[in-house]
């Protein structure tokens, strides 16, 4: 149950993010996805492999994390570094009252 309102609230998150940085959604909900499986793994009290005092599905989960939240940095630079602004990588350019669209 845990899991699933888990993974609702990441749906909720990645559609709303998804409208505000183009491109990027998948990476967003790799990493929101890690975050709750993280915690579901935490919870868990079968046996498994533990490395360095966590099991050897938390490192994976922080692994992938890593490896999602680099990209989205990266990705994030490259779209300030191509584009010049922040605004830019939200909305298209608007049109001033003066200017018409076919010029």
């Amino acid at each position: 149950m845990y899991e699933s309102l888990g993974c609702f609230g990441v749906a909720a998150l990645v559609m709303w993010a998804d409208r505000r940085f183009r491109g990027r959604s998948f990476a967003l909900y790799v990493a929101a996805y890690c975050v709750g499986r993280f915690w579901i793994e935490y919870l868990r009290v079968d046996e498994a492999h533990h490395i360095l005092g966590l099991r050897l599905n938390g490192w994976t989960t922080l692994l992938v994390f890593a490896a999602a939240l680099a990209y989205l940095i990266a990705a994030t630079r490259h779209a300030f570094d191509s584009r010049g602004d922040a605004a830019s990588d939200r909305l298209p350019p608007r049109l001033d009252a003066t200017s018409s669209p076919r010029s």
